[in-house]
């Protein structure tokens, strides 16, 4: 998910929507959000908040939209200017950066115990909460079922219980993975030169890989924020095993190709690659676009080092400590978390529920997730459901302020790991003293 990855490339541009007539005395406050490529877009988050003023007579929301790829710079010149809007959806990895600054209020009192969203979902500073994910979303494993079936390989499984090794993943792969002449790298005479099907693809984002670490027993940090664990051995370990699905086992694209390949969906569907890892949003951003032309698709469980794990994340709505009407602010955001008012999003699988109650039991999840747009629920229930409720680990830009100059730092050279110009554990060697600073300046005190 990058969730917030699909929502922005075109330029900057600010458009407020003022209703006209509105009924005197409401109290105003503004909302900011980003679009996705097209300024029309915006006219579907003013119908969300059209819905909230007319729902009550006390509060007014004015809204302001930006380009996804500006958005983060453009907030951080209103911040500059003690100019911040009184709310907006925030970017993960700056989350916590403006909660260090004081620029984030504290949502803690904003719910009940029993109606508070996951836990998981808090991106919390100091002990205060500073907001929620707007949705809960995991990583997963998706497949094109048809590629699996002509090759004779059994699906991957859908169960954390049962999740791969890596070393089985790899051999899957391996038989999946064809060259021009319908060769497999276990084949005789298999031209790695000229391949039309890649087995897998493992996402080389720089938020994404560490999972793998993490299933490994290491990571980017502890889930406390007090150490540095990017360079231990297991991370190392992990990292290079990416790399090797490339350069080593040949069965995946090369970063470079990759990121010349079309959508999950269209990547998927035209048998460019059998398998890959992305976030739970692809149901609903790019794998249905591709049901009407047959893709047939399954979903499961990463495969695993030493540990079942997923990541979580999803961007937060946020009130900031500056608005001069936050507790109308507040109200806002707290009704922004709604399921109910999302709930095309949901139930259309962009989105999972932040709250508790939609996974309470069968009956409520089959509310959301049982429909034609999901996989088939049974499948999607373990495979994603269950495995974001038990083996979610959180992204560490839930709690870690800077996190993204690290991730920025991280990942500045890391192309020379996956083309193999440099191993794993050079290129981290390299890093590590200025990676070790920059968290030191901003661990947790």
């Amino acid at each position: 998910m990058k969730l917030l990855k699909y929502i922005g490339l075109a330029a900057l541009i600010v458009i407020a929507f003022v209703s006209c007539g509105r009924p005197a005395g409401k109290t105003e406050i503004t909302y900011m959000a980003w679009y996705n490529t097209t300024e029309s877009e915006a006219a579907d988050i003013q119908k969300t908040l059209d819905k909230f003023n007319t729902s009550q007579e006390k509060i007014h929301v004015t809204l302001i939209t930006v380009s996804r790829t500006d958005y983060e710079a453009k907030l951080n010149t209103m911040a500059a200017g003690k100019q911040l809007p009184d709310t907006a959806i925030m970017a993960e990895p700056m989350t916590i950066r403006y909660a260090a600054a004081n620029l984030l209020a504290d949502e803690s009192d904003m719910y009940k115990p029993d109606e508070r969203p996951l836990k998981s979902l808090a991106f919390t500073y100091n002990g205060k909460t500073v907001g929620y994910s707007c949705a809960d979303e995991v990583l997963v494993l998706y497949y094109n079922k048809k590629m699996f079936d002509d090759a004779k390989v059994a699906y991957p499984p859908a169960s954390a219980d049962n999740a791969w090794t890596w070393q089985q993943f790899i051999d899957a792969a391996k038989k999946l993975t064809k060259d021009k002449k319908g060769k497999t790298p276990n084949d005789k005479g298999f031209d790695a030169n000229n391949i039309v099907t890649y087995g897998a693809d493992f996402n080389r984002l720089s938020w994404m890989w560490p999972v793998l670490a993490v299933s490994n027993g290491g990571g980017v940090m502890s889930p406390d924020g007090k150490e540095l664990l990017i360079g231990k051995p297991e991370t190392i370990e992990a990292l290079q095993a990416i790399a090797d699905l490339y350069l080593k086992d040949k069965v995946a694209p090369s970063v470079g190709d990759r990121g010349n390949m079309p959508s999950l969906d269209v990547t998927l569907l035209t048998g460019k690659v059998a398998m890959a890892t992305s976030g739970q949003w692809e149901i609903g951003v790019s794998l249905k676009n591709s049901l009407k032309d047959g893709l047939v698709y399954g979903v499961g469980v990463l495969p695993k080092m030493k540990n079942a794990v997923t990541y979580n994340t999803g961007g937060p709505f946020v009130s900031f400590a500056s608005s001069k009407h936050l507790a109308a602010a507040k109200t806002f955001v707290k009704w922004m978390s709604d399921e109910s008012n999302g709930w095309d999003l949901i139930t259309g699988g962009i989105w999972m529920p932040v709250s508790a109650k939609w996974y309470a039991n069968e009956a409520a999840m089959k509310k959301w997730a049982d429909n034609d747009i999901h996989p088939p629920f049974a499948q999607y229930k373990t495979a994603v459901i269950d495995y974001a409720m038990n083996n979610a680990v959180q992204v560490p830009w839930y709690y870690f302020p800077s996190f993204d100059k690290l991730n920025d730092l991280i990942d500045s050279g890391m192309a020379s790991v996956w083309n193999g110009k440099q191993t794993a554990k050079d290129y981290i060697a390299g890093i590590l003293p200025q990676a070790q600073k920059l968290f030191d300046e901003n661990k947790p005190k």
